[in-house]
């Protein structure tokens, strides 16, 4: 897409000069054409500007479409970064409660019951799955 951008601003600036001439051969400032033959400049001009607004057209759709494929990648980046901004709530009260867990303290609640680390495991898996099921339920994942 951008070698055809550039092709058609190459053209672009090819045709400007050629398009002044013609105008000015259209005016009848040079006595050097044949009255018979000044009708056809009048057609060759307007059919230059038409080439010309054309080329400004496809010029103009171009940056429209550069900028719809750019908002679509954009969109994607958003898409990517909500599910990781999800994925990262759900794991930070597990490492948490982890973390927690994981320190040498003798008065941690639950550290010296028989099934203290069981019970520690399954209040990380309900607060887990409790945080997806609700960002799966608000469609944030």
């Amino acid at each position: 897409m951008i070698g055809l951008r550039s092709e058609i601003l190459w053209l672009k600036k090819a045709l400007g000069p050629q398009k002044d001439l013609i105008a000015k051969l259209n005016r009848r400032e040079m006595r050097l054409i044949d009255d018979q033959l000044q009708k056809y400049f009048s057609d060759i001009y307007e059919n230059a500007v038409k080439i010309s607004e054309t080329f400004e057209t496809y010029r103009d759709l171009m940056g429209n479409l550069r900028e719809a494929y750019q908002s679509s990648l954009t969109n994607r980046a958003n898409e990517i970064m909500r599910v990781f901004t999800a994925l990262t709530t759900i794991f930070m009260p597990l490492t948490f409660i982890t973390g927690i867990y994981g320190m040498n303290f003798e008065t941690i609640p639950g550290l010296h019951l028989a099934y203290g680390a069981e019970i520690a495991l399954g209040f990380m898996v309900t607060v887990g799955c409790s945080m997806y099921f609700l960002f799966r339920k608000k469609g944030w994942l």
